[in-house]
């Protein structure tokens, strides 16, 4: 970080033109266990200071704020936010600051995140300003104010607070201004440079890595591209097969199928033969059927039926029942044999009247008649 600000000639890096050295070392599968790789973050280690580490996934969602699109829930957005700023302060617990180190240091993570998202148009639009993360963990609302007020007070004993002054360093160059958002960002960049003096007498000086040229592999020239002649001459070399194949196939298949047409063909002037056949027995049989049918017809509607309501040992219940099948327009009759006495409906010749009439009663009186042959 310290880095940023050095006034050091720039060097002009060209690739120079050599060949590089053959290397015919083979290149062997090498197996790695990635099993726990998901935890490395928590333990990764980008930074020289602790705090900065801790706040390492936090920084890299502040980033993305102002290139990514409206999340399609806010809310739930804004609670992914919280909960990792608790995450952050769980990890701050096991560091060697103080607890208000962390404490303040959430605060001001939080307002870089609220300035980040209500100057989007999507935050803008969703008035973050309401439902602020300072307001939710805080109950502040002035964090552009009092993040320089923070700022002041840690520069007064950079030695101990160099992480804090360090993290706040690296939001401001993140893009917070706070309360310097709306007037001259003259004042604003001195307060870089300053804070930025502070970082540069606690922090080394890191040197950059020279680049080296790594060794390519030997890979193999490509093919040759072939002329256009070649090229058109195989695709009508290839569509001349195709055809040739085609028509080959085409003929094969055509005359077994023709053979099974024609037998096909035959058998079916049989099965029609044959179907005729049937067909005129099967008229022949319906017609005897129906004759059949008529003159059983005629001979059921030569008897005489009637209904059998009920048997009863005493003449009180039949009479009490006949009276009221007569009052609903029934006419009933009453008739004694050793059976006991039974009442009847009177008898009729036309047996499907019989059935609706038998239907009719049981239904509607709850009976269990039968229709039997009348009795003289």
């Amino acid at each position: 970080m310290s880095g940023l600000f050095n006034e050091e000639p720039t060097v002009v890096m060209r690739r120079s033109n050599f060949k590089a050295e053959q290397n015919e070392v083979a290149h062997e599968s090498i197996k790695i266990d990635l099993t726990g790789a998901e935890h490395l973050i928590e333990s990764l280690a980008i930074y020289g200071s602790p705090l900065l580490n801790a706040a390492t996934e936090l920084l890299g969602i502040l980033v993305t704020i102002s290139r990514q699109g409206s999340p399609l829930d806010i809310d739930r957005f804004r609670q992914s936010l919280i909960k990792a700023i608790s995450a952050f302060r769980q990890k701050g617990v096991h560091l060697d600051y103080h607890p208000s180190i962390i404490e303040k240091s959430c605060f001001v993570i939080c307002a870089a995140f609220d300035e980040a998202i209500l100057y989007t148009s999507w935050g803008e639009k969703a008035r973050w300003e309401n439902h602020s993360l300072l307001s939710k963990t805080f109950s502040e609302r002035n964090g552009g104010e009092v993040f320089f007020q923070l700022l002041d007070k840690a520069s007064e004993q950079p030695a101990k607070l160099v992480d804090f002054i360090e993290l706040q360093y690296v939001l401001l160059m993140l893009g917070f201004k706070g309360r310097y958002r709306h007037k001259e960002q003259t004042n604003l960049h001195e307060i870089k440079s300053d804070v930025y003096e502070i970082l540069r007498h606690y922090r080394p000086e890191s040197v950059l890595p020279t680049p080296k040229t790594p060794i390519l592999p030997i890979e193999k020239e490509p093919w040759r591209m072939w002329s256009m002649r070649k090229l058109a001459a195989l695709a009508g070399l290839l569509i001349v097969s195709g055809y040739v194949f085609s028509e080959y196939w085409y003929y094969n298949r055509s005359q077994t199928i023709i053979a099974q047409s024609q037998v096909i063909d035959k058998t079916s002037v049989s099965i029609n033969d044959y179907t005729l056949e049937q067909q005129i027995e099967a008229e022949n049989d319906n017609a005897g059927n129906a004759l059949k049918e008529s003159m059983m017809h005629n001979q059921m509607n030569a008897v005489n039926w009637e209904i059998l309501l009920a048997v009863f040992s005493t003449s009180a219940d039949a009479n009490q029942l006949a009276s009221v099948l007569n009052k609903s327009g029934y006419n009933t009759v009453l008739k004694q044999n050793e059976h006991g006495i039974e009442l009847v409906i009177k008898a009729s010749n036309d047996l499907s009247s019989i059935r609706k009439l038998n239907s009719e009663l049981n239904v509607k009186f709850g009976l269990n008649a039968t229709i039997r042959k009348a009795q003289k």
